[in-house]
């Protein structure tokens, strides 16, 4: 026959599981990484008309988040929001976040800028010919 179960059990099993769920919850970034969005204006692989593209996200428990090679603030609650100039032809844009385990991510855009259709043209004038 089972003993007794107290009131000290009870609560040293609630406590025992509440540490583990804990211990559970907080290694899953360990194992897998910090979680890491980014949105940008366009969608990889289109080709665009700006010279200059929006890129923001969100991330948690990053230590850097940089846009090609060059850092961007992370505010409090782990929204970052900048942009990059384009050239024209072909561009790669990589996000990349390091998180506080050490462990990074990249998220990695490709976009064509389409030249400029208008070219300024200067009609003849008579001193020309």
């Amino acid at each position: 026959m089972m003993g007794k179960i107290t009131l000290t059990t009870v609560l040293i099993g609630t406590l025992a599981a509440a540490f583990l769920s804990l211990v559970a919850y907080n290694v899953k970034d360990i194992a897998f990484g910090t979680p890491f969005t980014v949105q940008a204006a366009a969608v990889d692989g289109a080709t665009v008309n700006g010279m200059f593209m929006p890129i923001s996200g969100s991330t948690k428990h990053a230590q850097q988040i940089t846009i090609n090679g060059r850092t961007v603030g992370v505010d409090p609650q782990g929204n970052f929001k900048d942009g990059v100039v384009l050239s024209p032809g072909y561009n790669i844009v990589e996000v990349t976040e390091r998180d506080q385990f050490g462990k990074t991510k990249t998220v990695a855009y490709h976009w064509v800028v389409a030249p400029s259709v208008s070219v300024a043209q200067n009609d003849v004038s008579p001193y020309q010919r």
